[in-house]
């Protein structure tokens, strides 16, 4: 019959590489996406890693605190003086340890050492041994660190002068917390404590882990010197005694290969998903971090449309002094007006030359100072209001950087993206700050006159060039009293009529209520292109402001899209490893039914018939069944 297949057969093979080619492009994925999200090198180096490790053997990792016997405890599992072993702590570097047919040291990088020894343990397994937890030079546990993401089983090694002591118990919760990796508990020194005191100190071990971790430890009770000397004296006894019997046994024949494959296929996912996991949540305190900018982008954005408003509104009360002014002016006009058209007046009436030299000599002389006087006060509050508002932007703007980083956020943003986000902070800071200092007060104020000036004598269809704002007020009231209204006219009829007592009040009406048309006329069109100017003035103001922040604006508006487009990627490459995990599972439980299928049938195959048995009408035993007697091997008769 066909054999159900086992672990290595082509089938299975096929399958799992299908499965580690699928887990290599998700772990490019994701690593592309940490380098386009700014990562820190330590965690893009954590998913190259894992990519590497792929093509590795079985990775054991060995820690504990220093004096917790992890050396010793190395060289009596591979039954030679591997690792330095002393009263004071030796182990100074990471020792990565290897097969090789010959023994030698390759030094990876000042803390990291990779060991090929001709140990027969080692052909299928890599063994780690690690610094202590409590180890006070600071690479030694970003080292360690770094292996914990890709190992394959963690041997977390207490011992029982010193079990489960605070530093380990916070190095276990980064593992449990951080890695989800598989791990057996070894505690070593078991010799030096009588045999009560074992059991009170595996209970207190197994409580503390179930307490602080909820999950039931596997616990390994060891003498690493109990072990040496039964293996030099092949004392049985002492070297089951030594509790490395049971260890070894499940290491190298208990842990079946099938349980090694899954630990193998499974580590690296679920690091990965870990990483996913806190890419994510780097996400979310980035999105955290944009929600406070586009908030302040939001205030900058109100505080400058309020502002816009309020100089644009405020600057009312300018453009009403100076309607004001022109009142005061037209009411003088007119008590001119009833003062001098006379018949006592008659030399300066038949002059309309004369008529108007007197009217502006008299009435508007000063006006064209007063208008342009209120004019100049109010662009000066106008650009007093501009740069108040430049430098209140500018402060809030500074205020907000100050607060940054938010505390204890930056370990989740990531300090490459909390280092770009700085940058953009004081570039804009430092950029508006610049332009403030260099704003030419004076050189402003006369362009603003001069664009207003240029403003009034357009609107209300003057042909001055090149004069004041008020110069350009009084000439084109003047005209609006004296040139609209045909003074020629009323003069000629006065004349005609002989001086006539009755036509004099008449006329002065007339030219009052004309002029008095015509100056309403004025004071709406002067107060409309004031007010058109202003807003324009206003507008083009804030939006000077508004880019000077145009840097910040973009880096924000994009880097929102850019993260919230990262948190959809990452779910999705997270949710590929989780499928993935469930297809290695099925593959290798469908792996193991075959193996039991195939056991099962191998223990109760029949012996092959013997040659003597040839009648034809022999039959199988009435014990076994029918279908497996049609497996037979026998030769017909």
């Amino acid at each position: 019959m066909t054999e159900a297949p086992n672990t290595l057969t082509q089938r299975l093979d096929e399958k799992i590489a299908q499965g580690m080619s699928e887990e290599r492009e998700l772990l490019k994925a994701l690593r592309d996406l940490l380098i386009k999200q700014d990562f820190d090198d330590q965690v893009i180096d954590q998913v190259a890693g894992l990519t590497g490790h792929l093509e590795e053997l079985f990775l054991l990792v060995v820690v504990g605190e220093v004096k917790a016997g992890k050396s010793t405890f190395i060289n009596s599992l591979l039954n030679a003086e591997v690792c330095k072993v002393g009263a004071i702590p030796t182990t100074d570097k990471i020792h990565v340890l290897k097969y090789g047919d010959v023994e030698k040291e390759r030094i990876i990088e000042e803390f990291l050492i990779e060991k090929h020894l001709p140990f027969e343990p080692l052909r299928n397994i890599n063994i780690v041994d690690t610094p202590g937890t409590n180890s006070i030079v600071k690479r030694h546990g970003e080292i360690t660190e770094s292996f914990i993401p890709r190992c394959d089983l963690i041997l977390f090694t207490t011992s029982v002068d010193r079990p489960f002591s605070q530093t380990e118990r916070e190095f276990l919760g980064y593992i449990v917390e951080g890695w989800a990796k598989k791990i057996i508990f070894v505690i070593t020194k078991k010799d030096i404590k009588e045999p009560h005191e074992l059991v009170e100190i595996n209970d207190f071990v197994t409580d503390s882990v179930k307490k602080f971790f909820d999950f039931e430890p596997q616990i390994f009770m060891v003498s690493a010197k109990q072990a040496r000397k039964a293996k030099e004296t092949r004392d049985d006894a002492l070297y089951e005694e030594s509790g490395f019997k049971a260890l070894e046994q499940f290491l190298f024949e208990k842990l079946s290969v099938g349980e090694k494959l899954q630990l193998k296929l499974e580590s690296p996912i679920n690091s990965a998903m870990t990483i996913c996991d806190r890419a994510s949540e780097s996400f979310t305190a980035r999105m955290a971090h944009l929600k406070d900018d586009k908030r302040v982008l939001e205030n900058i954005k109100g505080q400058l449309e309020q502002s816009e408003s309020d100089m644009s509104e405020n600057f009312g009360r300018f453009i009403l002094e100076i309607d004001n002014i022109i009142l005061e002016m037209e009411k003088r006009g007119r008590n001119w007006v009833d003062d001098n058209v006379k018949l006592t007046n008659m030399g300066m009436l038949k002059s309309a030359e004369r008529f108007r030299g007197r009217f502006k000599e008299e009435v508007i002389k000063d006006y064209e100072t007063k208008i342009d006087d209120t004019l100049n006060k109010a662009v000066d509050w106008f650009m007093k209001k501009y740069l108040k508002v430049w430098q209140d932007t500018t402060q809030y703007f500074s205020d907000q950087a100050a607060l940054r980083p938010h505390e204890g956020m930056v370990g989740k943003v990531g300090t490459k993206f909390e280092y770009n986000r700085e940058k953009i902070y004081d570039l804009v800071r430092a950029d508006a700050k610049d332009k403030i200092k260099g704003f030419d007060y004076e050189d402003q104020m006369r362009r603003f006159m001069g664009r207003a000036a240029t403003g009034i004598n357009t609107a209300i269809g003057g042909s001055l060039i090149g004069v004041g704002a008020g110069a350009a007020v009084v000439a084109l009231t003047t005209a609006a009293g004296f040139t609209w209204i045909d003074v020629t006219g009323i003069l000629a009829g006065l004349t005609l009529l002989g001086g006539s007592m009755l036509v004099l009040p008449m006329q002065r009406r007339k030219i009052k209520a004309e002029f008095s048309n015509k100056i309403t006329e004025l004071k709406a069109a002067l107060a409309n292109v004031l007010e058109e100017q202003i807003k324009k003035e206003a507008r083009e103001a804030v939006e000077k402001i508004r880019e000077s922040f145009g840097p910040f604006f973009d880096y924000v508006n994009r880097t929102t899209g850019s993260v919230e487009e990262s948190i959809r990627k990452v779910k999705e490459i997270r949710d590929g490893f989780q499928q993935l995990k469930l297809k290695f599972g099925m593959t290798l439980a469908e792996e193991k039914d075959a193996l039991a299928i195939k056991d099962t049938r191998e223990h109760r195959k029949l012996p092959e018939p013997e040659a003597s048995m040839t009648h034809e009408t022999s039959e199988p035993p009435a014990e076994t069944p029918a279908e497996e007697s049609t497996e037979s091997t026998g030769e017909d008769p």
